[in-house]
């Protein structure tokens, strides 16, 4: 199995230029063309535009634009799964997964990235990399969105908690989820996470939450 992942909680402060260098060398070609996912459509293209800007001054072709509107049509598909790596965008992890699983969309990411490809998740599009979404209960996604089944790409085995701030795990909520989860990488903005066959490199200030005791 070969397997490169990147999960970044933002890609917007500056302190993510050290997850950036380890997402290029991971893709490890000059020049990648990299596909992007949208969690929701976006007609006016305004998220899509200002994530091309954010990949072009790392020498990154952002290109073959997928949403559920257009997820349906096979030759864009096709387009996306030949990229070097595919970004899945942030926003409401519930409605994203959702129509992923409607479309049989995650189904090819999950083969494209245990295949050939690199998965880079921002966000939501990182929470998606774990068996489920069960996490996403600690973010202000909208859970009337949720899908039947929360179950996502299963390729890591820890549940991501993206835009992580100390204290947060404190709160009720983030308690009693965090009392009966095995394996949570709590990343603030300008961290990230990157994962290369079985190891897990964590870039800057990531905590490991088992069972809701901070792994010293």
């Amino acid at each position: 199995m070969r397997l490169r992942l990147a999960l970044y909680s933002d890609q917007i402060i500056p302190a993510n230029a050290a997850v950036d260098r380890r997402v290029l060398n991971l893709i490890g070609v000059r020049r990648p063309r990299v596909g992007y996912v949208s969690s929701a459509p976006d007609p006016a293209r305004s998220y899509f535009i200002a994530k091309l800007k954010y990949y072009e001054k790392l020498g990154v072709e952002l290109s073959d634009y997928v949403d559920e509107d257009n997820a349906g049509e096979v030759a864009r598909v096709a387009g996306l799964l030949s990229c070097d790596a595919i970004h899945l965008t942030g926003g409401n992890t519930y409605r994203f997964l959702r129509w992923l699983q409607a479309t049989k969309l995650l189904a090819a990411l999950r083969e494209y990235a245990l295949g050939r490809g690199v998965l880079i998740g921002n966000s939501a599009g990182s929470l998606l990399m774990a068996r489920d979404i069960s996490i996403a209960r600690l973010s202000p996604d909208d859970a009337r969105e949720a899908p039947p089944s929360l179950e996502a790409l299963g390729l890591v085995d820890f549940q991501f908690w993206p835009h992580y701030e100390p204290g947060q795990e404190r709160n009720a909520e983030a308690i009693e989820f965090l009392a009966s989860a095995p394996y949570v990488l709590a990343c603030p903005d300008g961290s990230g996470v990157i994962v290369h066959d079985e190891a897990i490199e964590t870039v800057g200030h990531i905590k490991v939450f088992r069972y809701g005791k901070i792994d010293a």
